[in-house]
């Protein structure tokens, strides 16, 4: 019967609790033992140009670029502190310009991020992350008096980057901000970057509403920025995403996450409303993220059953809720600073670890406990199974 018990109470609490954790911050990492596989496809269309000054320049009639990329990464939780994710990219881009076009599809880069979370500071959650990716391809540069062939057109800017990031998850009862500031060094010899995120999240049970602002902030050390004619060509095709000069961007964007059991199905719309030697442009974006539970207080707790000792019913409730009254004392070997668990449940073999406490008090055959940590957000009543240990 105890088996059953725990298998039940184990199933409980993946099915309510565990949707919430699909909602993760940047800052809140995965339970150690936990994996995590996603798989995103965005797709960006370009509209316009900025130039090195910031100056939008209209798409001329004709013209096109669209930039499809697939990624996929794996995560894994080592430990409550420490997570370690690959991750790769597939690209597609195709190009028309002076009735000439061009497409190429092929692997962007692979790459490893290890990040590590900070214990919890009240609500705050924090992290820093390093991450290094490798592109699949190399570019053919040409000099300025040289035209790149109309039939060639790159993936993206070639070579390796390197960054480190820091991370802020801060957890309200239903709303969640999550903030993002790092370095990075990127592919293509190009400036270092500034790169920035701020978003806020409304959760409902299941569902997540978001909206926010990412960009960057170039660093301006790009060799070519007083003379950016000068700089080397690349058959980039219609766009000035890539073999750019200190570029930067602005684009905020709304979405929405919605939990199913294991599994976060998210949409993401973002426009490009102001940047630098960079195009002008919208993306939208599809999240599939599958994810493991790992290990948890509440199921190291819930795996524990066996070592309970005495089995009792919630009889009353304080007023304000921070202690309860149970059926059993000093007849059954309860003792005085014993730990007691709160579990709802039902007649059909549901456990919900609900609250901890200690007994604060002890009669004959009555006890009273002082709740000292809530696992849910959910009213203790009479009838309430307390289990002593």
């Amino acid at each position: 019967m105890r088996k059953f018990l725990i298998s039940a109470a184990v199933l409980t609490l993946s099915a309510n609790a565990f949707s919430a954790t699909l909602h993760r911050g940047g800052a809140e990492l995965l339970n150690p033992g936990a994996y995590s596989i996603s798989g995103t496809t965005s797709v960006f269309q370009t509209s316009a140009y900025y130039d090195t000054t910031g100056v939008e320049t209209t798409k001329a009639d004709g013209v096109d670029y669209k930039l499809i990329d697939v990624d996929f990464s794996v995560s894994y939780g080592i430990s409550k502190n420490l997570q370690l994710t690959g991750f790769g990219r597939f690209r597609n881009v195709s190009s028309t310009a002076n009735e000439i076009s061009a497409t190429k599809s092929g692997p962007e880069s692979v790459g490893v991020e290890a990040k590590y979370g900070f214990d919890p500071v009240g609500a705050a959650r924090w992290a820093v992350g390093a991450h290094y990716r490798q592109t699949a391809y190399k570019n053919t540069s040409y000099d300025t008096g040289t035209l790149p062939p109309a039939d060639e057109i790159i993936l993206g800017d070639a070579g390796s980057e390197y960054g480190v990031d820091l991370y802020l998850t801060y957890l309200m009862k239903s709303f969640k901000w999550d903030a993002q500031i790092g370095y990075s060094s990127p592919a293509n010899n190009l400036s270092g970057e500034v790169n920035y995120k701020i978003e806020g999240m409304y959760r409902f049970t299941k569902l997540g509403l978001l909206a926010g602002l990412a960009g960057t902030l170039s660093l301006k050390n790009d060799p070519y920025a007083d003379a950016p004619q000068t700089k080397p060509l690349q058959a980039t095709g219609a766009t000035q995403l890539f073999n750019s000069t200190d570029r930067e961007k602005m684009a905020p964007y709304v979405g929405a996450n919605y939990a199913f059991e294991r599994v976060l199905v998210g949409v993401k719309g973002q426009t490009i409303v102001s940047g630098k030697s960079t195009d002008k442009g919208s993306a939208f974006s599809l999240n599939l993220t599958w994810s493991s539970e790992g290990v948890t207080p509440e199921s190291v707790k819930v795996e524990s059953f066996k070592e309970y000792q005495i089995e009792g019913s919630v009889l009353k409730i304080s007023a304000r809720g921070n202690f309860v009254r149970i059926d059993q004392g000093l007849s059954t070997d309860v003792e005085k600073g014993m730990k007691f668990d709160v579990y709802q449940t039902d007649y059909f073999g549901g456990n919900v670890l609900v609250a901890s406490g200690i007994v604060y008090e002890v009669g004959a055959d009555w006890s009273i406990i002082k709740l000292t940590k809530k696992y849910k957000e959910i009213e203790i009543k009479p009838g309430f199974a307390a289990r002593g240990y």
